[in-house]
C-alpha cells in the first residue's frame, strides 16, 4: 500500500519548522523546480520564497504568505498525485535511530493497519523509553514494543518471555495481530495510541475521560495526567506520544 506523505507541523514563515517536515517540503518543491533547493531541513529565505512561488502559481486566489500547514491547500497542491515512494528513500520519525529492517517492517505493518508509520513509531518510542527494544519491561511485567501485558501475550498465543526473546522485527507481527481489530480506524495519533493503551476509546472524542481519581486504573496511569486535575483524557494521554513524534522529526532522529 502506498504511504501517504505527511508532515506534523507548519512549515515556512513563523512555522514550527521541524527538520523532517522542512526536508519533505523541500523535496516536494524540488520535484518541479528548475533551481532545486538544498534539502537541509532548514527553513531559510529560499524555502519560504519557494513556498510563496507555489502559492502564487497554483493558488492565484490566495495571498502568498510563505507558510503551509499539514492539511492546507498549499500542502495538498504539493502532494497531489505523489506518494512517499515517489520522493525516493522513505523517511519517517525516529527512522535514523532504528535499523533499516525495523523501519521497513514498521512501514509494512502500518500500511496493513491503515496507520501513519510516524504515529506508530512515536507510540513505540514512548512505550519503550526510546529504546525500541523488544525486551524492555515495566514494573507490572508488561513487555516489548507496545508493552504487551502477560494476559495480552497469552491471547496472542505467546508469552511475555517469548516476546522478550524475539527480535524487534519479529515482535512486530504480534503487534500487528494485536492492533488488527482496529485496522483502518487509526487515522490519528490519538487513535493509534488508544489502540495500545485503551482500545475502548478508539474513535471517541479527544475529550473522552479514560481514567479518573480515585481508581486503580488512574493510579497506574497517573503519569499521563499532565495538568494533575485528577483525570486522564484521550487527548492528554496522546500528548506524550505527540511529543515523541515531534522529537522524532528532528535532526538526528528523522531518517
Amino acid at each position: 500500500m502506498p504511504v501517504k506523505i505527511s508532515i506534523c507541523g507548519s512549515v515556512g514563515r513563523k512555522g514550527r519548522n521541524l527538520f523532517g517536515d522542512v526536508s519533505i517540503v523541500q523535496r516536494l518543491i524540488n520535484l518541479g523546480a528548475s533551481s532545486p533547493l538544498a534539502v537541509d531541513g532548514i527553513c531559510g529565505r529560499a524555502t519560504i520564497a519557494a513556498i510563496e512561488e507555489v502559492q502564487r502559481r497554483e493558488l492565484p486566489r490566495m495571498q502568498p504568505n510563505g507558510t503551509l500547514e499539514p492539511d492546507d491547500s498549499t500542502f495538498r497542491v504539493l502532494t497531489r498525485g505523489i506518494t512517499a515512494e515517489a520522493l525516493g528513500d522513505l523517511q519517517i520519525a525516529w527512522g535514523a535511530r532504528v535499523s533499516a529492517a525495523f523501519k521497513a517492517k514498521l512501514i509494512e505493518v502500518s500500511g496493513n493497519l491503515g496507520a501513519d508509520p510516524n504515529h506508530l513509531i512515536a507510540a513505540i518510542a514512548l512505550e519503550t523509553g526510546e529504546t525500541f527494544s523488544p525486551s524492555v519491561k515495566n514494573a507490572s511485567g508488561a513487555t516489548g514494543l507496545i508493552q504487551f501485558t502477560p494476559d495480552t501475550a497469552v491471547e496472542l498465543g505467546t508469552s511475555t518471555a517469548d516476546l522478550a526473546a524475539m527480535s524487534a522485527v519479529d515482535q512486530m507481527d504480534y503487534m500487528e495481530k494485536h492492533l488488527s481489530p482496529y485496522r483502518h480506524m487509526l487515522d490519528s495519533i490519538e487513535d493509534v495510541y488508544m489502540a495500545i493503551l485503551w482500545p475502548a476509546a478508539v474513535g471517541k472524542p479527544d475529550a473522552t475521560v479514560l481514567f479518573s481519581r480515585p481508581s486503580a486504573q488512574y493510579e497506574r496511569n497517573s503519569g499521563l495526567d499532565t495538568n494533575r486535575d485528577g483525570t486522564v483524557t484521550k487527548e492528554k494521554a496522546a500528548a506524550l506520544v505527540r511529543a515523541k513524534l515531534f522529537k522524532g522529526r528532528g535532526a538526528g532522529y528523522f531518517g
